[in-house]
């Protein structure tokens, strides 16, 4: 039997392309998909070692990992599913290291117990320590995750039963990487050796390979997003803006290049596995310096040594023998970069026209550890190349502003390379950045107050309920008596996560103003996002968490009545979901009690299908989930299925779930017109279809600058946006409609 599915596009989409079915053994590829050797790049997925009950160490078996990741504005919504296996013949308890992407935030964790998937719950780190030891001496079914050092994030699992399967997610934001062609997300199988991997970008596979090497990186385009996203909740609207100078007005600085390097290699014992890395690294920084550059290398663990020969011009000869003494030290101990740092400056101090050049992963585990102390060590700029799964990049960037260097993430062999191809310009940078906002509106930033080329500076705002979060703010900088106005001309794109990212910058600061732990952990717990002091912790059970008095934030959350689309849609207590559908792969959802016993679906074509709890269901409150096909030929109108709940006391309901079946895609009639006021197009948008058979639900449009507009419903099915003459430019405007089940139509208009 051949099958379609009620929709085949997410709503926020601008792509619109073909999927192949999730479920097909060996799946096409979506057509923008690149899978590249991996290179320097980190990001992967999780290890996990054991222990038997008798003290045994052993590695498990990681059988399978499938990464579900979703655009939202320059981030990626991302769900990484790991499946576990047991080989042994006796109980285990695991411990799970999961390296996060640069930049990520993790946000929930769930994991698969009695064949349910039970949410974790943020608690304060010591309680869920406490709760997590008592449970599994009772031989029970928790996991903990907790932060470990850097972007590396530690997460205990007991018991893992014998001959059997462990399901764990882990979900968080990543930010897209963006290049010279655009945004893209990237997913690397560093960690997946022998594994199955599966990744799928905005519904689609991009990467599919079993037994997979350990050296592949899967990537997809991404669409355009504005440099101004916004979110509004509740508690506040909140945006975060990508501040980004046209760096043709900023004047370059009269200092030269330095031309005596002092390179500190880290040889602690965190830089074994990525030694052969940063040899290569070493290699290329070496040979590009300028040519009248000289070099003395210093290694960096509890120690510092420098290299015997003193510095020395940059020569076959001389690179061969700085490598030769890096090598010649075994990685072991902690890392003491103040040591370093002094060492370094004391050598630099006598030698003209200096720099120091750091190659590690800037995550100092020894001695002196904050940034102000460290700053203070340095009398010459400082240029930290950060490698590595896990980086302080935020102490890098620190460190580079406060001496006048320049950082550098490398993933890449190309990132290292363009990054060389620098070291002989002077640093162009603008600092001082003055950030000013209205009473109520609250202002933080991604680092330091500075910005260079090839590195924004993020801004995130909170304001008041209903209030426009930029209202009243600006950002400016001074060079040479110059004021530069780093606000961007943009319209906001409605995203998630903004508020997230305001309160990962939030508990960032109280971090590192050392204010107390009481309002770390409320500010990590009042926005979901994980902290050194809160840990995520899953129990076996509703139940347990009340008897351990855990606060079930998604809990009340769910209960929380909202109203949105999905309630205006439907009286009927289910309905097809508008933002989760998939190809091939609707869901319909049922609004019952997530203690009900057992919910099933009697479709009309006789398959009867169980539901599952999902708590993000229906904007947060949480529903019964079902997934199916509709065959091809079932014709199009409305139809009914039947949804039996089984409540928690016992009693039988039965209720009328309804839903549509439509594959007919609007036609759409776009017009533009020269508007009332100067300088700006009317664009209007019209189904074709005629009044009674119209059901368009959501346009936008991608202007040939890259900017994305949500246009505005003035009547059924007419939609309308107001777009600056200057922002439209010439090239081609891409017109995207979707109808009530997510159908979509594209049309292009070529501009003058």
């Amino acid at each position: 039997m051949r099958w379609r599915a009620v929709a085949v596009v997410v709503a926020s989409s601008l792509v619109a392309c073909a999927s192949a079915r999730r479920n097909e053994p060996t799946p096409r590829l979506a057509p923008n998909a690149a899978v590249t050797p991996a290179g320097f790049d980190p990001a992967g997925v999780g290890s996990l070692e054991v222990r038997g009950a008798n003290g045994d160490t052993s590695l498990a078996r990681l059988a399978s990992v499938h990464v579900d990741a979703r655009q939202a504005g320059d981030m990626a919504e991302v769900e990484a599913t790991h499946t576990f296996h047991n080989d042994s013949d006796t109980v285990l308890e695991g411990t799970f290291r999961f390296p996060m992407p640069d930049g990520a935030l993790l946000t929930g964790l769930s994991m698969m117990i009695d064949g349910k998937l039970m949410e974790g719950e943020l608690v304060e780190r010591e309680k869920a320590r406490k709760t997590y030891e008592s449970i599994v001496d009772g031989m029970q079914d928790p996991a903990l995750l907790e932060w470990e050092h850097g972007s590396i994030f530690k997460m205990r699992v007991f018991p893992l039963e014998p001959r059997q399967d462990k399901l764990v997610v882990v979900r968080y934001l990543a930010p897209l990487r963006r290049d010279a062609d655009g945004w893209s997300f990237v997913q690397s199988s560093r960690g997946a050796a022998e594994s199955e991997l599966r990744v799928d970008w905005q519904g689609e596979r991009i990467f599919h390979e079993h037994s997979v090497g350990g050296d592949r990186i899967a990537r997809a385009r991404a669409r355009p997003t504005s440099v101004v996203l916004r979110e509004d909740r509740e508690d506040g609207s909140y945006a975060v803006v990508r501040l980004r100078p046209d760096w043709s007005r900023v004047p370059s600085p009269k200092r030269q290049a330095p031309q005596s390097w002092f390179v500190i290699v880290d040889t602690s014992r965190s830089a074994l596995e990525e030694m052969p890395r940063q040899l290569e690294a070493l290699e290329a920084v070496l040979r590009g310096l300028p040519a009248s550059a000289q070099f003395r290398v210093v290694t960096s663990d509890l120690e510092a040594r420098s290299a015997p020969q003193g510095l020395q011009p940059v020569t076959d000869a001389t690179v061969r023998a700085a490598l030769g003494f890096v090598q010649s030290i075994t990685p072991d101990g902690a890392s003491d970069l103040g040591r370093a740092l002094e060492v370094a400056s004391e050598l630099a101090s006598v030698a003209p026209d200096s720099a120091l050049l750091y190659l590690g992963d800037c995550e100092p585990t020894w001695g002196v550890t904050d940034a102000r102390t460290l700053a203070a060590e340095l009398r010459t700029p400082f240029y930290p190349v950060l490698l590595g799964a896990s980086v302080n990049e935020e102490l890098g960037g620190e460190l580079a502003q406060a001496s006048g260097g320049r950082r550098a993430r490398v993933r890449s062999r190309e990132e290292l390379d363009a990054f060389v191809r620098t070291l002989g310009d002077p640093v162009r940078s603008l600092g001082g950045v003055e950030l000013k906002g209205p009473p109520g509106t609250e202002l933080l930033t991604s680092g330091p107050l500075s910005l260079e080329p090839g590195r924004d500076l993020e801004l995130f705002v909170k304001a008041p309920p209903g209030r426009d979060p930029l209202q009243g703010v600006s950002a400016r900088a001074k060079v040479n008596g110059s004021s530069f106005d780093l606000m961007p001309r943009a319209l906001a794109e409605v995203a998630r996560g903004p508020a997230k990212r305001f309160g990962a910058a939030l508990v960032r600061r109280l971090e590192k103003n050392a204010q107390p732990a009481p309002e770390i952990v409320k500010a990590s717990l009042d926005y979901g996002v994980m902290s050194k002091l809160t840990s995520f912790l899953v129990l076996e059970s509703e139940e347990a968490y009340a008897r351990f008095a855990i606060d079930r934030k998604r809990a009340r959350a769910a209960e929380a009545p909202r109203v949105t689309g999905a309630n205006l849609e439907s009286s009927e207590g289910a309905d097809i979901s508008a933002d989760r559908v998939q190809p091939g792969d609707p869901e319909i959802f049922i609004d019952a009690a997530r203690d009900a016993v057992r919910v099933t679906v009697e479709l009309p074509f006789g398959e009867t299908k169980v539901a599952s709890y999902d708590p993000e269901a229906r904007a947060g409150r949480g529903a019964w989930m079902v997934r199916f096909l509709v065959p091809l030929e079932t014709p199009e109108g409305t139809y009914e299925a039947l949804a039996r709940i089984v409540h928690a006391d016992g009693h039988l309901e039965i209720r009328q779930v309804r839903y549509s079946v439509d594959s007919t895609a609007p036609t759409l009639d776009v017009r533009l017109s020269a508007a009332s006021r100067p300088g700006v197009v009317e664009v209007l948008v019209t189904q074709a279809e005629n009044e009674k058979q119209r059901d368009l639900k959501r346009v936008e449009l991608l202007t040939p600058s890259g900017a994305v507009h949500q246009l505005v419903a003035i009547r059924w099915g007419v939609f309308r946006a107001l777009i600056p003459r200057q922002e439209l430019g010439a090239g081609t405007l891409r017109v995207v409609g979707f109808d009530q089940a997510l159908n979509h139509s594209v049309k292009e208009l070529l501009l003058p």
